[in-house]
């Protein structure tokens, strides 16, 4: 809902029969006119630190409005007022009560006001204009201010995209204790980007922020302890890490947590356990998970051993992007008793091959069942790249037609 109407006049029904409440209780008479600031802050469920109205928008409105009235002094008063009206909806009042703020000194009155001009409304706003209140309320020491800053400018928002100026903003952020901050330095530190990789530097911030209980900086520790880059290899504490990042819902280290589970490193091996650990990361769309999953019913492992559910879950990670997916479908048709199929497991082989997945061409030629080796021969063959013996063995020939399938999918 966009109402661009101001706020109820100071005569409408509600504003009336709120006031007569506030005198009721003997705040609005001058008994306790602070219980007025005390009594905003809370209808707007603000603490210092969120940027939208929590509780009611029409309560937080009226109420705010009363002590905006007495207290037109207070930028505090005016950015909350600006926060309750940007959520009922009411967005050119909220931009007027926010600039209002602003010229009364309130420093996170930029903030809210730049992040409602880049939200997709009916105000003739966007990014670019959201960049001057934000470089005021962060050089006024708003950390979120430098933080939105370092995002603006790591992701062209508004601004040209300048990596190196995002991690400027990051930084200003993160030496003052945000934990997001903190976690995009860790990042930009692993990866190389906007700086030289270093992994001791990223393991640092991710120390930070994963202390300030940043669940993204838990789990990269968690994977930095794993592999020992940049700090001692610990897999014990990459589990600690992993299991309070999953725990607190994050579902990328709820898969890293199960396959820590599943393979015993760092913990006692805990198949069922790795198995559930899979399904809340996978129903929570971790496409690594579903794959995983599907594994552990193909093989009966810590879960029944299910063909159909290992097929749904491989499906699902077909759909949410992974190519190798296709190649898993065509291991239930080639190895699955209750499904078995080898034409249909030859006919995955080669669409995954088109995906430009390539692990049936690493595959040792043991490894293949016979039928379906020799299915895939003749669909390499019908494609033009294998003009060998339909013999069943998955030799040099056949692997070099594999990859004449994908190399044809290049050009």
């Amino acid at each position: 809902m966009r109402l661009l109407t101001m706020i109820a006049p100071a005569g409408s029904f509600l504003a009336a029969t709120f006031a007569t409440t506030l005198l009721a209780q003997g705040v609005a008479s001058g008994d306790d006119p602070q219980e007025l600031v005390r009594a905003c802050d809370s209808a707007t469920g603000r603490s210092g630190g969120t940027e939208r109205a929590a509780n009611d928008p029409s309560e937080a409105i009226v109420i705010c409005t009363e002590a905006r009235a007495a207290f037109p002094e207070d930028g505090r008063i005016a950015n909350d007022l600006a926060h309750a009206l940007w959520a009922g909806g009411e967005v050119v009042a909220a931009r007027e009560a926010f600039l209002a703020a602003q010229a009364l000194g309130h420093p996170r009155a930029g903030l809210g006001l730049a992040l409602l001009y880049r939200e997709d409304n009916a105000l003739p706003f966007g990014p670019a204009d959201a960049i001057a209140p934000l470089e005021d309320a962060a050089r006024a020491g708003v950390a979120d201010a430098a933080y939105e800053l370092g995002r603006a400018h790591a992701a062209g928002l508004g601004v040209e995209a300048d990596a190196v100026r995002a991690l400027q903003w990051y930084r200003r952020a993160a030496v003052q204790g945000l934990p997001q901050a903190q976690f995009e330095l860790g990042w930009a530190a692993e990866t190389g980007l906007g700086m030289d990789a270093d992994p001791a530097v990223a393991a640092g911030w991710y120390h930070e922020a994963a202390e300030a209980g940043n669940l993204m900086a838990m789990n990269n520790l968690g994977w930095l302890h794993a592999q020992g880059e940049g700090v001692a290899r610990d897999p014990a504490r990459a589990v600690a890490l992993y299991r309070a990042a999953a725990e607190g819902g994050e579902p990328v280290a709820m898969g890293n947590l199960a396959w820590m589970l599943e393979n015993g490193i760092g913990t006692a091996q805990d198949t069922g356990e790795a198995a559930r650990w899979y399904l809340d990361a996978a129903n929570a769309g971790e496409a690594q998970a579903m794959l995983a999953l599907g594994n552990l019913h193909l093989l009966g492992q810590g879960v029944a051993r299910d063909a159909v559910s290992a097929l749904r879950w491989f499906h699902r990670a077909r759909m949410a992007g992974r190519a190798e997916a296709l190649s898993y479908i065509g291991e239930v048709y080639e190895k699955s008793q209750a499904k078995h199929d080898p034409e249909r497991a030859a006919a995955f082989y080669l669409r995954a091959l088109k995906a430009g997945d390539g692990w049936p061409t690493s595959r040792m030629a043991a490894s293949w069942e016979a039928e379906t080796a020799r299915a895939l021969q003749r669909l390499l063959q019908a494609a033009g790249t294998y003009d060998g013996p339909i013999d069943g063995v998955i030799g040099g020939g056949s692997r070099a037609a594999m990859r004449a399938v994908m190399a044809a999918q290049d050009d």
